[in-house]
């Protein structure tokens, strides 16, 4: 039986039978696809063994197998594993790690060491990129495919506790600063969740940001990111406080257009105020200039009105669309507790009909409170959550404000 499994193995690798040992301690001799000869035993075939001389080498083993550089595989370092290490004279790892954390925690680990590291996220031209990375002995390195290596700035931050993409962020640069040039720092925002998720917003306003930086030799530090937020107002935006905390005299501001930057011209004005305090400068890519001159503060002025009157506009229109709806008796507002939305829509009937299960409640509610008249509101919110009434909709338990609210609505003294 073990000799047929031998044979159609043999068989399935294309290979050929010179010699087939009955004895499981002899060892028989095939002839793989490439014209190899093997020698192995039966046991080792069904094993899975076959030709060494055809296994297929790693890309990064080929390309440093021929620059002569002797290296290590899965190499060990504070308890970290490695893809592969040249400890000589040339001190580089090798991961493949494509998780943000985990690339932070590899690169402490490789400084902390005194080792370069390069993450291989892509591999193709492997051999032409390689050489070049270990000439200049970076300390850290992304192989990446073309449209990724836009920039350098690949260590993000989160600013805030919002789970997944939206929310604030800082995008740090894994270089170090160099003394010859002035930091430039973009600025990038989108709205919605939507354009969050879909990510080309995102990376077109970065791609634009660090093309800009390149025209003006300007040396890209960070990215700060505030994604899904409003530009109504400059509040709730973590990543521009941060940038506006940390800017210094001679760095630059880059962003993508005036209305990623602000829609209210009297806060526009005032944050391009502050920069030229600082002594530092701002582009706005789409009016290519600095507006912390004359004429760019001229112009800076008309495009945020515009923004301004545009969002205004806006505004107004929404209004008059909710005034229709009132009007018509279509406005579907949220119900107050006690009551749920009409799932009847036709004209003339009422928006909203009684929640028969809250309305339970309510009264319960209302016969605890005719027996315990002498308790004020913090008292009796107390003795309420204490004799397990359920609480209202999207909480945990009643509190003092929401329940005298109730109570004020529902005439209960």
């Amino acid at each position: 039986m073990a000799l047929n499994e031998v044979i159609n193995l043999v068989n399935k690798k294309d290979g050929k039978i010179i010699y087939l040992a009955e004895d499981a301690f002899q060892k028989s001799k095939f002839q793989c696809q490439q014209g190899h000869e093997i020698e192995a035993y039966n046991n080792d075939i069904i094993l899975g063994i076959w030709c060494d001389k055809c296994v297929t080498k790693d890309k990064l083993d080929i390309c440093l197998d021929k620059l002569n550089l002797t290296y290590d595989k899965d190499f060990v370092l504070q308890n970290t594993v490695f893809y592969r290490a040249l400890t000589g004279s040339r001190r580089f790892l090798f991961s493949k790690t494509s998780e943000n954390e985990q690339q932070k925690k590899e690169i402490i680990v490789a400084e902390k060491h005194d080792y370069a590291i390069v993450f291989l996220l892509d591999q193709s031209e492997l051999e032409e990129k390689l050489w070049p990375i270990l000439k200049d002995n970076k300390k850290v390195n992304y192989l990446r495919r073309e449209v990724n290596q836009m920039h350098d700035c690949h260590i993000e931050e989160k600013l805030d506790d919002k789970k997944g993409e939206a929310g604030s962020a800082v995008k740090k640069s894994t270089q170090p600063v160099p003394n010859d040039r002035h930091c430039a720092y973009g600025y990038i925002r989108v709205s919605t969740v939507m354009q969050v998720n879909d990510g080309f917003s995102l990376e077109a306003q970065e791609s634009k940001i660090a093309q800009e930086c390149k025209k003006h030799n300007l040396f890209l530090k960070s990215f700060y990111i505030d994604r899904g937020l409003s530009g109504g107002s400059m509040d709730k935006r973590l990543a521009l406080e941060q940038l506006r905390k940390e800017l210094k005299e001679e760095d630059w501001i880059i962003i993508a257009s005036v209305s990623r930057l602000a829609r209210n011209t009297k806060e526009l004005l005032e944050l391009v105020e502050e920069i030229e305090k600082k002594r530092a400068h701002l582009i706005i890519i789409d009016l290519n200039m600095d507006i912390t001159s004359p004429s760019g503060k001229l112009i800076l002025t008309l495009m945020a009105s515009q923004a301004q009157f545009e969002r205004e506009l806006t505004s107004e229109r929404v209004k008059g669309v909710l005034e229709h709806l009132k009007k018509t008796g279509n406005l579907r507002t949220k119900p107050h507790y006690g009551w749920k939305i009409n799932p009847d829509r036709s004209t003339g009937v009422p928006l909203h009909i009684r929640d028969e299960k809250e309305q339970r409640i309510i009264e319960r509610i209302r016969y605890i409170r005719s027996k315990h008249m002498h308790l004020g509101i913090t008292g009796f919110t107390r003795l309420i959550n204490d004799v397990n009434v359920p609480a209202p909709r999207n909480s945990k338990e009643w509190y003092h404000s929401s329940l005298k609210k109730l109570m004020k609505r529902e005439g209960i003294n």
